[in-house]
């Protein structure tokens, strides 16, 4: 599985044990949680703003039983941006600073082969505005970062076996 907008929003709720309906793509015409009839206390706004290849291409090989023996891989750093907008904003975007020591957050991000890299978890506070609706302040982290491995089959089957006097076996 990729670490793309949609997956990292199932993720996200995993980690954050919310229905994802509370866990939005930032753009301003999704769906506001802000909105008088939603009555939600906090959401959580995110978007990958980077997905940075940290190595060439490279082929992995499949087990020895299967038929699809090649496959490339790339691993990638994918630089992500939170917003938390609620009463425990603040508590929600500090917190992040401890999802490193987190199994459940490890076990998350093992969906996508990739894993929380230890930097810098800023909790950064901003005025939010969507539509005009509210003035409230939003809580950010701006730069969380998951190395992981984009793997894609390549669909190569078994290359067939030259001996060294010419012969081919299959």
């Amino acid at each position: 599985m990729e670490l793309n907008q949609t997956t990292l929003r199932g993720i996200l709720a995993q980690i954050l044990s919310v229905d994802e309906k509370y866990i939005v793509p930032k753009q301003g015409n999704w769906w506001n949680p802000q909105q008088p009839d939603a009555n939600i206390a906090n959401w959580c706004a995110y978007q990958i703003k980077r997905n940075r290849p940290r190595t060439a291409p490279f082929y992995n090989e499949g087990s020895e039983d299967d038929t699809k023996v090649n496959g490339v891989a790339v691993l990638k750093i994918a630089e992500i941006d939170l917003q938390f907008v609620g009463p425990a904003s603040e508590e929600l975007a500090n917190s992040v600073s401890m999802w490193p020591l987190r199994s459940d957050v490890k076990a998350a991000f093992q969906q996508v082969q990739g894993a929380i890299m230890t930097d810098e978890y800023d909790a950064i506070s901003s005025p939010f505005y969507q539509e005009g609706n509210n003035t409230v302040t939003a809580w950010n982290v701006p730069n969380v970062k998951v190395l992981w491995y984009s793997i894609k089959d390549t669909t190569q089957g078994l290359l067939p076996v030259i001996s060294l006097d010419g012969t081919i076996k299959n």
